[in-house]
């Protein structure tokens, strides 16, 4: 927690601060914060003289953290009881946050919270927050002791918390980058300032902090070269040189970049301390031969998987298992995937799987074992991640066997599929925690993309700069070319355009240059797919999303754009199976509320609106500012007979996305079927979302 020099207060019930104690309404102009906030390491919340301040739920901390981040912004009761109470969005749970909020107001001040109608945010200047006082060391306007920084770069936001829904671990995600860029621009400066002052030893041990806080920044390793040279200590400059690029070579399959190779040129040329170390963190290397080798697919070493019987003739089956991943994630272009020749030269023990890894210079590790009891199987399988010799995902599957083959082919295919989604999440995850400037091609697409599943006009805007400035380094990869497709895409169906046509012919124009630059990747044709169902071509769009699901039977989101597809062809068994397959590939998708939605537009299509509401409910639950998944359950509810609940869902829609319009809505499902789009168009109006004019019919053409 960022304090200055005091010993962090032990939490107590709000209950032990007396009421006096509780400040008054304060001029943020004119006092001091009357709070102080902690959040990097822990929560704990304090009164300006230290006296701590507790709230009687974690959930309330919670609240109190995200109205916090920043103060004075605006919220949605709809969207805190989203966060907090994601999985039942009713009576109950609107009681709770009520309470919550009572509770913070109890601790606050009764003036804690302002707003109108149903806006929230907490009052601007009440609270000292550590994070804000970190981006302020960041900017320069302030500085933190050593004590604070190395609290910073050891701690995380909210350490320990237990998010309570998807989208309150995706905000606590985002917060997490954000303050982990900031602790290391803060290092830096204060870096900088201890060169100046001639504190070399302080200097240096703060960039190997921030080496190791991540490796694979290859502008730490160049503070530390820089800073081992001016001491005189060309050798450690090297051996930082070294270690640099090893990493580098064993994690992601390239070279340092030219300017850290540059760099120790100069130090070995005994020129390395004469270069003074730049007091900023805007570093930026200019693109090279590492930009233009940007790796293109996920590189993964299948281990041999252990046989713990220790039975000769249950070796085979150890065997197959190992053998038939291999082969089956050797047919995805995704993936290079190590031959079985090399791999089963190592163990299969997960603990090894790490080093084994490293050795074959693989991000990736899968590593799997099994047991036969009788007439039951069970296997397991980890996936490592070699960095961080850590495991990312593990499973369990026990089965009988009645029919060792069979079992072994749905094993294999479960696995297959949940290793494609969690490397996938991974890659946007890990790309997400760097600092811009130390990212490749490869790494500001997958940012890009983590900034696009966001789904907010702010995060598009800064995906597509990402992608444009992937093509600036590597203009022949393709992927980037597909990314700005697809945030053409999300323009259009999520309303954040004028009109969703301009944004199609965009986004088509970038589907096609992806093709183009590489027609075997599968998220390439996935993005051309779904542009072309809107388009209105649903023969093209089911030519590349059936050619994407054969190239990589086992990615979802190509599952939910066939599925798609089927609807627009009227076809929703066949698109029910698929999205349902989808659900089962990638449970935690980043568009899983949009399977959800698909899944109950096709139920209201087969005339199974209890079926239909309940996926839809669902969907409402996983993404606050959805349209579609409450267009979905508002038109179940009008088939159940539940109009009033429809107008509610109805009128909280026009809440979120103010600028809907069916007029809109009728021109993105213009080539929808008719039945089917006249149905929702008459269900919509009768949940009371109007429009001048004629029928559906007639306003989608």
């Amino acid at each position: 927690m960022v304090q200055s020099g005091q010993d962090p207060a032990s939490q107590h019930p709000a209950s032990q601060v007396p009421a006096n104690q509780v400040p008054a309404s304060q001029d943020p102009a004119t006092e001091s914060p009357a709070f102080a906030l902690d959040l990097l390491g822990g929560f704990e919340l304090r009164l300006r003289d230290g006296a701590p301040v507790g709230l009687p739920t974690r959930k309330a901390q919670l609240l109190l953290a995200y109205l916090a981040l920043p103060a004075g912004r605006s919220h949605s009761r709809e969207k805190l009881g989203l966060l907090l109470w994601g999985d039942r969005l009713d009576e109950q749970a609107r009681g709770s946050l009520r309470n919550t909020l009572a509770a913070i107001r109890k601790a606050l001040g009764t003036d804690a919270l302002k707003g109108e109608r149903d806006m929230l945010a907490l009052a601007a200047g009440l609270v000292s927050v550590d994070v804000d006082r970190l981006a302020e060391a960041a900017a320069g306007v302030a500085e933190l002791s050593e004590e604070a920084l190395e609290t910073v770069l050891s701690s995380h936001l909210l350490e320990g918390a237990i998010s309570p829904s998807e989208a309150f671990d995706e905000w606590l995600a985002f917060e997490r980058t954000r303050c982990l860029g900031l602790a290391q621009t803060a290092a830096q400066k204060a870096i900088a300032a201890h060169e100046e002052a001639g504190r070399t030893g302080k200097a240096l041990a703060l960039a190997q902090r921030l080496v190791a806080l991540d490796p694979l920044r290859e502008q730490s390793h160049r503070l530390a070269m820089r800073l081992f040279a001016a001491a005189g200590e060309r050798s450690r400059s090297m051996v930082q040189f070294q270690a640099c690029r090893d990493v580098l070579k064993r994690e992601l399959g390239v070279e340092p970049s030219a300017e850290t190779a540059d760099l120790a040129r100069r130090i070995v040329a005994a020129d390395g301390e004469a270069r003074p170390m730049p007091a900023t963190a805007g570093e930026k290397s200019a693109p090279d031969d590492a930009d233009r080798r940007v790796p293109r697919n996920f590189a993964i070493a299948v281990l041999p998987f252990v046989n713990l019987n220790g039975q000769a003739e249950q070796d085979f089956m150890a065997e197959g298992f190992s053998e038939d991943i291999i082969t089956e994630l050797s047919r995805r272009r995704d993936f290079s995937v190590i031959s079985r020749q090399s791999s089963s030269l190592f163990s299969g023990r997960p603990e090894t799987a790490a080093a084994a890894a490293a050795e074959l210079s693989v991000r990736y590790a899968l590593a799997g074992s099994l047991r036969g009891i009788g007439g039951r199987l069970r296997v397991t399988a980890q996936l490592i991640d070699a960095l961080g010799n850590r495991c990312i995902w593990a499973e369990r599957y026990d089965r009988d066997l009645a029919d060792i083959f069979a079992v072994q082919d749905e094993i294999v295919a479960s696995i297959i599929g949940s290793l494609d989604a969690e490397v996938r999440q991974e890659e946007r995850e890990r790309a997400a925690r760097k600092l811009p400037s130390e990212l490749d091609a490869w790494e500001q697409f997958h940012r890009g993309l983590w900034h696009v599943y966001r789904f907010t006009r702010e995060d598009i805007v800064k995906g597509e700069a990402l992608f444009r400035q992937a093509l600036e380094r590597a203009p022949d990869f393709a992927l980037p070319h597909a990314g700005l497709g697809y945030a053409a895409f999300v323009k259009a169906v999520w309303y954040f355009v004028p009109d969703a046509r301009v944004a199609l012919t965009e986004g088509l124009k970038h589907a096609q240059a992806a093709i183009s630059l590489d027609g075997s990747n599968v998220f390439c044709h996935v993005v051309i797919g779904r542009l072309l169902t809107l388009a209105g071509d649903i023969g093209g769009a089911l030519h590349h999303l059936q050619l994407a699901t054969e190239m990589n039977p086992g990615f979802a989101q190509a599952r939910f754009g066939l599925a798609q597809a089927f609807v627009y062809a009227d076809r929703p068994r066949e698109a029910l199976s698929e999205i349902d397959l989808a659900l089962r590939l990638s449970p935690k998708d980043p568009l899983r509320c949009m399977f959800l939605t698909l899944r109950s537009f096709c139920h209201f299509r087969l005339g199974d609106y209890v079926s239909a509401e309940r996926a839809a409910r669902s969907a409402t639950q996983l993404q606050w500012a959805d349209t579609w998944s409450r267009l979905a359950l508002c038109c179940a509810l009008i088939e159940l007979g539940q109009a009033d609940e429809a107008k509610q869902v109805a009128r909280e829609t026009l809440r979120v996305e103010p600028g809907f319009s069916l007029e809109g809505f009728g021109r993105l499902v213009a080539h929808a079927p008719e039945p089917m789009r006249n149905r929702v168009w008459v269900n919509l109006r009768a949940a009371g979302i109007e429009i001048d004019g004629d029928t559906i019919a007639s306003r989608a053409r």
